[in-house]
């Protein structure tokens, strides 16, 4: 086996987390300009942080936060965009 691959593997032994690039539509929900909720692949999510700020410190149309699981609980980091009027889940880290 190549080192590339055992490191790999190992990578998952050990629990590390990983980004996992995506481009999926999702249904988000915002109060007060703020993401709330969202809907990924017939789940519910909520936000239980607060949204990352753009480096000005003005809010735009493209966030990171962390979202938990209505069904099961699970967490999960995310990127979202909005791409006109919808938005794109871009990538999760578990």
């Amino acid at each position: 086996m190549s080192v590339m691959g055992s490191s790999i593997e190992h990578l998952y032994d050990v629990g590390v987390t990983m980004r996992v690039p995506v481009r999926e539509d999702i249904q988000l929900w915002c109060e007060a300009d703020v993401p709330r909720r969202l809907l990924w692949r017939r789940e519910r999510w909520r936000v239980i942080d607060m949204p990352t700020l753009q480096a000005r410190g003005v809010l735009c149309d493209s966030w990171r936060f962390t979202a938990r699981s209505d069904r099961d609980h699970r967490t999960v980091v995310l990127d979202v965009e909005r791409v006109g009027e919808r938005w794109l889940l871009v990538a999760a880290w578990d």
